[in-house]
């Protein structure tokens, strides 16, 4: 934008220039003797020195082409590496706060929906991935979307093991830089700050915003399952009946789609349906979106990639 409105002001500028010189020639005044060029001056020829400053000019724009060129790969490599110190965790979260792009809030906001989660402390939020060890790949798809933007650290992912109960349980993690801007999704998200339901997740009354079809397919990443002859199943156990129905009511609008709520087996507990009758709408909408890990989900088959 700054160099846009640097071209409009000269080209403004040269503008009121042109502008002086044809209203002055096309109508000389009386002060000017009536004629132009004015009476006393001898105006030079403009196909002698102005033509050879015009072609020294223009002649050296092309041979100092290569220097610029030079000054411009500084000036990038400069930015990049300004880029790369931002993003490292040295930076005080009240200094982290956007703008965010669209498609990253989507992404965060989805995996809330699913099995994300937010942690904050006084002045900043973070987003926590946590998947089983078999889903590594999909971590590691996360973490190389988020590093790119510079939203969490280059470290890669790995599994980790722990003992529950006697058996071994593989998982893998990572988590986002702190961000003072994230404190307005997880406020909206964890509006309970005390009592026994502190932590529990909510669903935004502007959720509609950001329920594009890359929320939708982490969505159904984290949370999906494919229900021979039914469907699609969305585990939505933790959220109300209440806030399903909203959501519910939202993918209907939004993507023309006809989906069931039904009872998870226990009090309170809900899931929600994408019929098969749904999938000729649904599977262009979030297949652009998904891993091929989770291709299953759709009831697809992996592509072979050797």
């Amino acid at each position: 934008m700054g160099v846009a409105l640097f071209i409009v002001s000269e080209a403004l500028f040269f503008l009121a220039i042109f502008w002086a010189f044809f209203h002055s020639a096309l109508s000389p005044t009386v002060e000017l003797g009536a004629q132009w060029p004015p009476m006393g001056i001898e105006a030079i020829n403009p196909f002698e020195l102005p033509l050879l400053n015009t072609v020294i000019l223009l002649s050296s724009g092309n041979v100092n082409r290569p220097k610029w060129a030079n000054v411009f790969k500084i000036i990038n490599n400069s930015m990049v590496s300004t880029f790369s110190t931002y993003t490292t965790g040295r930076i005080p979260s009240t200094k982290r706060i956007g703008p965010h792009n669209y498609d990253v809030l989507c992404l965060l906001i989805g995996s809330l929906l699913g099995d994300g989660h937010m942690e904050k402390d006084a002045i900043g939020s973070r987003f926590c991935f946590y998947q089983k060890g078999e889903h590594i790949e999909y971590i590691l798809w996360l973490h190389q979307f988020l590093f790119k933007r510079g939203y969490c650290k280059e470290d890669i992912p790995k599994i980790h093991s722990r003992i529950i109960d006697g058996k071994v349980n593989y998982y893998c993690r990572f988590r986002t830089y702190t961000f003072s801007s994230f404190n307005w999704i997880y406020d909206s998200f964890y509006p309970i700050v005390k009592s026994e339901l502190k932590g529990k997740k909510v669903i935004p009354v502007w959720i509609e915003e950001y329920l594009s079809p890359l929320a939708l397919a982490i969505w159904i990443m984290d949370d999906g399952s494919w229900i021979n002859n039914r469907g699609i199943k969305l585990s939505t156990n933790c959220f109300t009946l209440k806030e399903i129905k909203s959501i519910v009511s939202i993918l209907e609008k939004k993507y023309d789609l006809k989906i069931s709520i039904h009872s998870a087996g226990a009090i309170d507990q809900y899931n929600i349906y994408f019929p098969k009758k749904n999938l000729p709408i649904l599977i262009p909408l979030v297949l652009p979106y998904m891993h091929p890990f989770f291709l299953y989900k759709l009831n697809m088959v992996r592509p072979n990639t050797l």
